[in-house]
């Protein structure tokens, strides 16, 4: 099969020393500040934009944490803020009231997490603005000026408070559609189809009363960039590393290698064992044409697709599915499968891997709706990727430009910086 090489990332040197630079030194950008959420798909974007702007080496991640356990599962609804709030008041009536019991029968009885410990979050680096905000003004001069990189709706409003509090000494950006007020950050980064609820299409599928609840209810601003799919770390630079750690692990597995990723039911793309059954089907038929597979599952598959992958697959000599132990092969899996059959329910699994410019397959997306139908109809529409049906020759290779997202959103980084008398160093 013909390889697909990827660009090399932009170089950010202009072979002018920094002290020459137009503003002096204080107008270079040298560091970075990534607020996550705790979540590996929304943080991988960040941490992926920060690599692409050349930070990578030379960036801090804080973390907006919510409460956990019991009842404040069912509370994520809640602005972060408030949840936080909630949680203080609970806690502390849960601790009054085992102290009276404890008055009472005259001994004392701790807290299922343990006492003083009730939150459990005390080892993780929380999202703090006032922090942040002090970091950014009081190193400025020595510095430089802080690009701020948040993505998820838990840190819209660290976010957003960093900027207003500190707009002369950072730069803003905040991944995934805000929902409202997208003037309080410098730069909005976030998939086309998030803006699918103001097509015609969308508008018949809603009832006219509703239609004033559906966000975003106005086209994107100057300063909102679009992408295809999610923001991630893929590019050739890091694909070839990749290559060479898992070179003794792959390289002599028989080709075509067909790698399989599988992801798991979300609300607008929802299946079960049904879609696994129809994808062992598909594999199976498609097997002949195939040097090896291989298969990874989520961490959050449900346990009925699995315990059909592993019954159907589990003992066929062709295919190997990983256990979920470490060390995690996905990026081996990048950088020497041939081709990719992935589930429609990710839209991170599929952007990575129509990063690499290699045949990638779709099933289970007559399945989604919403916004993620509209996600794989612009894919199928490129030519980036293809439904996965069984009746495929998987030693035939096809290409496409690959999605380059995440390379293309750091470059609007850098020529807003730039609008701003701002220049990025790694």
């Amino acid at each position: 099969m013909r390889p697909i090489l990827l660009p090399d990332p932009p170089s950010l040197s202009t072979g002018v020393p920094e002290i020459f630079e137009q503003g002096g030194s204080q107008n270079i950008v040298r560091r970075a500040v990534v607020i996550g959420n705790g979540f590996p798909g929304s943080e991988n974007q960040s941490i992926g934009l920060a690599r692409a702007l050349g930070l990578a080496e030379n960036h801090l991640l804080y973390r907006v944490t919510r409460p956990k356990g019991g009842i404040h599962e069912w509370l994520h609804w809640l602005p972060v803020g408030f949840h936080k709030k909630l949680e203080f008041i609970l806690r502390h009536l849960y601790l009054y009231s085992r102290l009276m019991l404890s008055s009472k029968q005259c001994k004392y009885i701790p807290s299922e997490n343990g006492g003083g410990n009730v939150v459990g979050l005390s080892s993780i680096l929380e999202a703090d603005v006032k922090e942040i905000v002090t970091m950014a003004r009081e190193t400025y001069e020595k510095d430089g000026p802080l690009v701020v990189i948040a993505c998820g709706r838990d840190t819209v409003s660290i976010a957003s408070s960093i900027r207003r509090l500190a707009s002369e000494n950072v730069f803003v950006v905040q991944i995934q559609h805000p929902r409202s007020q997208l003037n309080r950050f410098d730069m909005v980064i976030t998939p086309r189809h998030d803006y699918y609820p103001l097509t015609p299409e969308a508008q018949e599928q809603v009832p006219r009363f509703m239609r004033s609840w559906i966000t975003p209810r106005e086209p994107p601003q100057d300063h909102v960039v679009l992408t295809t799919g999610a923001l991630h770390q893929i590019d050739y630079a890091s694909l070839r590393k990749s290559a060479s750690a898992w070179h003794d692990e792959f390289a002599s597995l028989p080709k075509p290698l067909v790698v399989v990723n599988i992801g798991w039911p979300r609300r607008n793309c929802r299946y079960g064992a049904d879609l696994a059954k129809q994808l062992t089907d598909a594999l199976l038929s498609v097997l002949d044409s195939c040097g090896s597979v291989r298969i990874a599952l989520s961490y959050k598959t449900p346990e009925k697709v699995s315990r059909v992958i592993f019954k159907e697959l589990g003992d066929n000599p062709k295919v190997y599915i990983w256990n979920g132990q470490e060390p995690n092969p996905y990026m081996g899996h990048l950088a020497w499968g041939d081709a990719f059959v992935v589930t429609a329910d990710s839209v991170s699994l599929i952007s990575e891997a129509c990063s690499t410019g290699k045949p990638v397959y779709v099933i289970g997306a007559d399945r989604c709706k919403w916004k993620i139908a509209d996600f794989h109809k612009s894919l199928r529409e490129r030519g980036v990727v293809r439904p996965f049906t069984g009746f495929e020759d998987m030693s035939e290779s096809w290409s496409y430009p690959p999605l380059s997202d995440t390379a293309e959103a750091a470059m609007r980084v850098r020529s807003a910086l730039a609008a701003r008398g701002w220049s990025l160093r790694s």
